[in-house]
């Protein structure tokens, strides 16, 4: 378990304990016998607030020690409740310790400690001859108890699903850049061993150009395989492109910049295509830290890849924004879009939804962004219905 989650039980029992133990001392000091009941309490406090400290981080996590912790402190309000003369708004404190069960982020832990929670708040308040008679205070105070706990129940597992969700994607994206990692060092022995021949290739065919320059066929044939030969070597550099980004320069940079190079970079190719280009919130400074060249390389690839995507004469559209603290601009298209199953695909090195294209340059966008402590987010409404893709990096002050 984390420091700060030890921190956040420890101030929660620290503030309750302190509520009883001044709770005691306003309302049970002085009858006989206090002195014995509020050394019992001391020891209680001392004990539970030394427990949360000294044990383990696994035992801290483990569900059985929260629930306890929480129902510990259930049954000493009561008793501390049964030694005085309890005032209908003291159901406040067990309010408090079923709000506080939420802390243990499980739905069942939750609601196991407000049902003997509540169980405990009833016995308190319970006279075997005035049962049914209760008050309707009491009856609102007992309902308020119980939706509470379902409340907070429903929230605990909201809760533990976004945290579960962040976590699944935390570690697709470590085991992706982990890949890229690879594949950037393999890349250099690859291109290493295939350039020497592919510039052979490249070379044989041009001497045969020259020598059967008269046969339009065997020329059209030559240039396939001179067409093929550059091909293969842009993927080559494409692959070597991912592991040189392990280096960069960093300075203090203005983000409309890289972005309005690489608009004007892809424009010739929006313009054959017959495509819209619009863009948005690009109006006000947006500084950020990292390589000027790098992050145009990644919002490049981003465009690159709506461009190819988008159907001809469709409209792509890019939005810059700030908000807590990060950068974000997404890039949107109108075209083939992404099926659901494909999203948590779309980022591996050479996955493609496109007839066109080499599967690298997503994989090479998220890397760079992450090299700046940000990332690359992709969203679609499904297949044939267009994307957005989101570059988020860090804004510098």
């Amino acid at each position: 378990m984390p420091p700060k989650r030890r921190a956040v039980y420890f101030a929660f029992q620290g503030l309750l304990m302190a509520v009883l133990l001044l709770l005691f001392l306003y309302q049970g000091a002085g009858h006989e016998g206090w002195v014995a009941q509020i050394s019992l309490l001391l020891v209680c406090l001392g004990g539970s607030m030394g427990l949360i400290r000294l044990v383990s981080d696994q035992t801290l996590a483990r569900g059985w020690f929260q629930a306890g912790l929480f129902l510990g402190d259930a049954l000493l309000a009561t008793v501390i409740l049964s030694w005085i003369q309890p005032q209908p708004e003291l159901f406040l404190i067990y309010t408090l310790i079923v709000f506080g069960s939420a802390l243990t982020r499980s739905a069942r832990q939750s609601l196991i400690v407000a049902v003997v929670t509540i169980l405990l708040y009833t016995l308190t308040w319970w006279r075997p001859d005035s049962w049914l008679s209760q008050s309707p205070v009491f009856w609102l105070r007992f309902l308020f108890l119980v939706v509470s706990a379902v409340l907070l129940a429903i929230l605990s597992r909201d809760s533990q699903e976004a945290q579960d969700e962040d976590k699944r994607r935390y570690d697709e994206r470590l085991i992706q850049v982990e890949r890229l990692a690879t594949l950037g060092r393999v890349a250099a022995e690859v291109a290493h061993r295939i350039k020497g021949p592919l510039t052979t290739i490249a070379v044989n065919a041009e001497v045969a150009a020259h020598r059967h320059g008269d046969d339009k066929k065997i020329l059209k044939e030559l240039q396939q395989i001179t067409e093929e030969v550059q091909r293969c070597k842009d993927i080559l550099k494409n692959l070597l492109d991912l592991g040189r980004i392990e280096e960069m320069d960093s300075e203090t940079l203005d983000l409309r910049v890289p972005v309005e190079r690489a608009l004007k970079l892809i424009k010739p190719q929006a313009v054959d295509r017959k495509l819209h280009l619009e863009s948005a919130g690009l109006e006000g400074p947006m500084k950020t830290q990292g390589d000027e060249s790098l992050i145009q390389e990644a919002v490049y690839a981003l465009l690159q890849n709506a461009v190819e995507a988008a159907n001809r004469g469709g409209r792509i559209r890019v939005e810059a924004s700030t908000f807590g603290g990060m950068h974000r601009l997404t890039v949107g298209d109108d075209g083939a879009g992404v099926a659901k199953g494909d999203l948590e695909k779309i980022f591996q090195p050479f996955f493609t939804t496109k007839k066109e294209g080499s599967g690298l340059g997503l994989s090479a966008a998220l890397r760079i962004a992450q090299k700046h402590g940000g990332t690359v987010e992709a969203d679609s409404p499904g297949a044939g219905l267009g994307a957005r893709f989101t570059l988020v990096l860090p804004a510098s002050r």
